[in-house]
C-alpha cells in the first residue's frame, strides 16, 4: 500500500474508534439500572434496629446508581484516552479491511487441519529468540566479567614482573658485593692476624 492509499484507508475508518467508545458508554449506562430495593435490604434493616429510623432508600438507589456509572464512566475515558483506544480501533479495521481476501480461506492456521508441530512453530521461535537474547546478555556480562579478570591479571603480572626484576636487581647487587668481599677476603684476614700478634 502507498502512503496515500493508507492515509485514505485510515480516513475511512477514522470514526470506528469514537463509535465502539459511544457504544461503551451506552452499555455503561445500563450496569447499574437493575439496582433495587432488595440490594439493600439487609443494610436497611441494621440501620433501622440501631438508629430507630428508616432510610430514604430510592435516593441512596438513585444516588449510589448516578455515582457507579459516572465513575466507572471515567474510567471507561481514561482508558481510552491514555492507551490510544480510537487510533488503535482504527488501524485494526485498516487491517482487517487490507487482510480481508483470506477471511475463509483454508491456510496453513487452520487448527483443525495443521499438526502441532506447526502450529506451535511461532511459540517456538519466539521462545529461541528469548533464549538468544538471553544468551547474548550472558555472553556481554562474561566479556564484561573476562576483560575485567583480564585487567586484574595483567596487573598481576606486571606486579610479579617488577617483582622478579628487582629480585634479579638485588641478586646482582649481592654478587657484586660478595664478589667484593672475596677480593678483600685475604687483606681482611691478614689485618685480623696482626691485630691478634
Amino acid at each position: 500500500m502507498s502512503a496515500e492509499e493508507i492515509e485514505a484507508a485510515f480516513k475511512r475508518h477514522e470514526g470506528i474508534g469514537s463509535q465502539v467508545k459511544q457504544a461503551y458508554e451506552e452499555a455503561i449506562t445500563k450496569i447499574f439500572v437493575d439496582l433495587s430495593r432488595s440490594d439493600l435490604e439487609e443494610c436497611e434493616a441494621i440501620y433501622e434496629e440501631h438508629e430507630e429510623s428508616a432510610l430514604d432508600i430510592e435516593y441512596i438507589i438513585n444516588r449510589t446508581r448516578s455515582l457507579m456509572t459516572k465513575a466507572v464512566l471515567e474510567m471507561n475515558s481514561c482508558f481510552f484516552a491514555s492507551n490510544n483506544v480510537e487510533k488503535k480501533l482504527t488501524t485494526l479495521e485498516m487491517l482487517k479491511e487490507q487482510f480481508a481476501h483470506y477471511e475463509g480461506k483454508n491456510w496453513c492456521w487452520n487448527f483443525n487441519t495443521t499438526n502441532p508441530d506447526e502450529l506451535t512453530r511461532p511459540l517456538r521461535m519466539r521462545y529461541m529468540d528469548f533464549s538468544l537474547n538471553f544468551m547474548e546478555q550472558q555472553l556481554e556480562s562474561q566479556e564484561k566479567e573476562l576483560e575485567i579478570a583480564m585487567a586484574k591479571n595483567n596487573a598481576n603480572r606486571e606486579r610479579i614482573q617488577n617483582m622478579q626484576d628487582e629480585r634479579l636487581k638485588l641478586s646482582a647487587q649481592i654478587e657484586q658485593q660478595l664478589s667484593q668481599y672475596q677480593k678483600i677476603k685475604p687483606e681482611i684476614i691478614k689485618i685480623e692476624q696482626t691485630i691478634n700478634d
